[in-house]
């Protein structure tokens, strides 16, 4: 994540550069001004994910600075850091989407790791969030697309007529629109729907909006299904690359999905992290070789990515509960 620090005090501004251990949680300090007028300039030409920023400065001050950025650079994430002790302004901050209100009176070196640790996890929050919401648009857009195309026929005006028919032959003209619009269902659904008994044109709208309900549910389910189709593709594209440096963004852009919501999906199908997963996928690849008895265990290591013996072995006894050599050894003895 890129960084600005702002803040008038340059003392502060570089003591708060050259106090936080950024690089252990992937921050990485962009740059460093004086005022809010000078960041909005800094970020017309630069790419920032997080503003460090104070509240009281000349021109531009901090919650100034928050609310512009609002409008012209939305997905720029702050955090304050201020001498005011007072509620008021930590509240208006966190109105405008401050990751994290941090206190100079109180500030301590030692908390630097915590703060950093809290605004890297609710910063992925908040990305998490966004494409959630942006996943739930999709949806939204599919299901309105799906009931447009259903909706009583292809002008709105036989809609309205519908509505108002009452009498009995009104119902059966109803009845024929109503039999057409569920045949444009089936086709949109691929589900047969048995015609239901109905008795007025309120039934009809009745019996609409309760597909209309099934429908979301149906999309709801439908997205799931992918998932578990991407998530089985990726199972297998792991078996089949087993032996090669897997990190999770390639996987994730196999399957077309950003790092950060396919890191939390695959845990949801899993119940593992991927880079756990994949370990474990290797220590077993490594297990079957050994049974084969064709490779020496350091072959066996270096094949599957571990040029340091020891790390692998390491990480072998951890997953069965015994060394790589005490396992071939078992392995030797059982085909006696």
């Amino acid at each position: 994540m890129r960084v600005l620090v702002v803040d008038d005090d340059k003392l502060a501004r570089k003591g708060l550069i050259s106090i936080m251990n950024w690089e252990k949680y992937g921050f990485e300090v962009v740059g460093d001004v004086q005022n809010g007028s000078k960041a909005l300039e800094f970020l017309k030409d630069n790419m920032v994910d997080v503003v460090f920023t104070d509240i009281d400065m000349p021109e531009i001050d901090g919650i100034e600075l928050m609310e512009r950025c609002r409008t012209e650079y939305p997905d720029v994430k702050f955090v304050i850091f201020s001498v005011h002790e007072d509620f008021r302004y930590a509240q208006k901050a966190m109105r405008l989407g401050a990751l994290d209100y941090i206190s100079k009176i109180s500030f301590d070196g030692d908390d630097c790791d915590q703060i950093l640790e809290r605004v890297d996890r609710k910063y992925k929050d908040n990305l998490l969030k966004k494409e959630k919401r942006q996943e739930d648009h999709g949806l939204r857009k599919k299901l309105e697309n799906a009931w447009m195309n259903t909706r009583w026929i292809y002008d709105d005006n036989e809609f309205g007529r519908l509505c108002e028919m009452t009498g009995e032959v009104e119902l059966r003209t109803a009845e024929r629109i109503f039999v057409k619009s569920l045949h444009r269902i089936q086709e949109i659904t691929g589900e047969e729907y048995e015609f239901p008994a109905l008795s007025s044109v309120n039934d009809m709208l009745a019996w609409v909006k309760k597909w209309k309900d099934e429908l979301y549910r149906t999309c709801l389910q439908t997205e799931k299904a992918n998932d578990i189709y991407s998530f089985a593709r990726i199972i297998l594209y792991i078996e089949e690359h087993v032996e090669e440096n897997l990190k999770s963004e390639d996987a994730a852009a196999e399957i077309g999905m950003s790092r950060s919501y396919f890191s939390t999906r695959f845990k949801e199908m899993t119940g593992d992290t991927f880079h756990n997963y994949v370990i474990s996928r290797k220590m077993n690849a490594a297990a079957c070789k050994m049974e084969k008895g064709t490779e020496n265990i350091t072959q066996i290591a270096s094949d599957l990515g571990y040029d340091n013996y020891y790390y692998f072995t390491k990480v072998f006894t951890k997953e069965y509960g015994c060394t790589p050599t005490e396992y071939a050894n078992r392995v030797k003895k059982c085909s006696i």
